[in-house]
């Protein structure tokens, strides 16, 4: 992502195999789909950085031939912004993805953000 915000502490793709259904880097498809929502709430929020707090959560559910049908992959973050206003603010949370029906035509992925906390600094 040149010229994006700074990114600290994700696990690279590679490690995570069971994310290869977000593309094959989920780093920057995490990051957009987290911005366009803070966007969305403020049109002239800047995220400056975002750092990954721990490993994710995932969670995986099969179906009877061992194929993975259903995924969880909750990330906890701080997320480092200025508002429209210029304000700059710390936000920590939980960024998670919900895919269901993988591997068929009618795959769904969506996503959402849960803040604990928001913090001016």
């Amino acid at each position: 992502m040149t010229g994006g915000p700074e990114l600290f502490g994700f696990p690279p793709p590679g490690a995570l195999p069971d994310l290869r259904w977000l593309g094959p880097d989920y780093v920057s498809v995490l990051v957009y789909d987290l911005t366009q929502g803070l966007l969305r709430q403020d049109g002239g929020t800047q995220v400056m950085g975002v750092r990954c707090e721990g490993e994710p959560d995932l969670n995986a559910t099969v179906d009877t031939s061992g194929v993975i049908r259903a995924h969880d992959a909750c990330f906890p973050l701080q997320v480092f912004v200025q508002d429209g206003a210029g304000r700059p603010w710390r936000l920590r949370g939980r960024w998670t993805y919900s895919g269901r029906d993988l591997g068929s035509s009618s795959a769904s992925i969506t996503h959402f953000w849960q803040l604990l906390d928001a913090e001016g600094v």
